[in-house]
């Protein structure tokens, strides 16, 4: 008996925590309605050339200032490995098991590096930022995704390529700080 009494309140404790998690996660999705909508990708011949391709570990997307309030944008919901590629026409974000998510070149605003998102802290510039913008429900929303390539030398090529096709009348909304503040 003295054996069992802490198995089981270590038991409660975990699930408890698991469903404070799964509850939060709901509570998120409900805040975030207006961004339920996935983006249509267009058939791969009205996409232009391709300019780059790398593979990358995809962090998150935030809102535009915010980097640690994660949008659960269908397809951009969950971390993972994943495929940018950069068309003459927008850029493309395949992750195994989710939706393709296409970023239109009208809705890029800017490209650039970071030190961090959400959870991650990597070295100076070592994420790649797209920012652009999210057509939701109550209208555009300023948002912004982070990748970290695999390969050495991807993110300088795949920051080149996305920055070919941002309008020219499209200007940086912010920089970003290096690290998160104290």
């Amino acid at each position: 008996m003295a054996r069992v009494l802490p198995a089981v309140l270590v038991t409660a404790l975990a699930l408890l925590l698991l469903a404070a998690m799964f509850w939060a996660w709901r509570a998120r999705n409900k805040r975030q309605t207006a961004f339920h909508r996935p983006l249509e990708a267009p058939e791969i011949d009205a996409r232009g050339a391709e300019l780059g391709r790398a593979s990358v570990l995809y962090v998150a997307t935030t809102t535009a200032g915010e980097p640690l309030d994660r949008l659960t944008i269908p397809g951009l919901a969950f971390r993972g490995r994943g495929t940018v590629t950069v068309f003459e026409q927008g850029v493309s974000l395949i992750i195994p098991g989710e939706p393709e998510t296409f970023v239109p070149r009208e809705s890029l605003r800017s490209v650039g590096t970071s030190t961090w998102a959400i959870d991650r802290v990597v070295e100076t510039g070592g994420l790649v930022r797209f920012d652009w913008t999210y057509q939701a429900a109550t209208g555009p929303a300023e948002v912004e995704s982070y990748v970290r390539a695999i390969e050495l030398g991807d993110a300088t090529r795949l920051i080149r390529a996305a920055n070919a096709i941002v309008p020219a009348s499209q200007t940086p909304l912010h920089t970003q700080q290096e690290g998160p503040s104290s």
